[in-house]
């Protein structure tokens, strides 16, 4: 009996051990592939859209500056000239906007020329294809899907899946992934 019990818990030991390990690997594959997740994303310059789209600030609309976003598939960043036909005059003196002078204001003595690099702040695998106008033509805002565009939001499938039932859209896979 005693033998027996001992080529049992040889046996169970790296079972239990083998199914811990895959339900952490599990939840580990849920948590990546399936939870949106916001991270702050650092810019050349340091931009704040509250600033520029808010009723009581700026009010800017998000289009005014990503003029793709109703018309093509990428929303697009505006060139830095955009943002001097404003700053060559608010903010002029401001350090922070030292990198936009030197890209485009040639009047500047620290000009360069050098184009500003923004960061993507909601990048998508190459696998999916996101078309931006198809989204604002069907009356979905800017918001819905980037609720903070200060900071990176990564998208999952899930969460794509559960706006386009919310909205009536088709959730077929070639909608998507081409």
């Amino acid at each position: 009996m005693k033998n027996l019990f001992n080529r049992f818990r040889i046996l169970v030991h790296p079972l239990c051990l083998f199914s811990v390990v895959g339900v952490l690997t599990l939840a580990l594959i849920y948590c990546h592939a399936y939870v949106p997740r916001v991270v702050k994303v650092k810019q050349v310059v340091p931009f704040l859209h509250a600033t520029h789209t808010d009723a009581d600030k700026v009010n800017m609309p998000c289009q005014g500056c990503h003029i793709g976003a109703e018309r093509g598939a990428g929303a697009g960043m505006p060139p830095v000239s955009v943002c001097l036909d404003c700053h060559r005059h608010v903010l002029a003196d401001d350090t922070r906007l030292l990198p936009v002078h030197a890209a485009a204001n040639m009047d500047s003595p620290i000009y360069t020329g050098e184009p500003l690099v923004w960061k993507l702040s909601t990048p998508l695998p190459a696998h999916v294809h996101f078309h931006h106008s198809r989204h604002a033509q069907a009356g979905i805002s800017c918001a819905e899907c980037h609720p903070s565009p200060d900071a990176l939001v990564q998208h999952t499938m899930s969460s794509c899946l559960d706006c386009h039932r919310k909205h009536a859209l088709p959730t077929d896979c070639d909608a998507c992934h081409h």
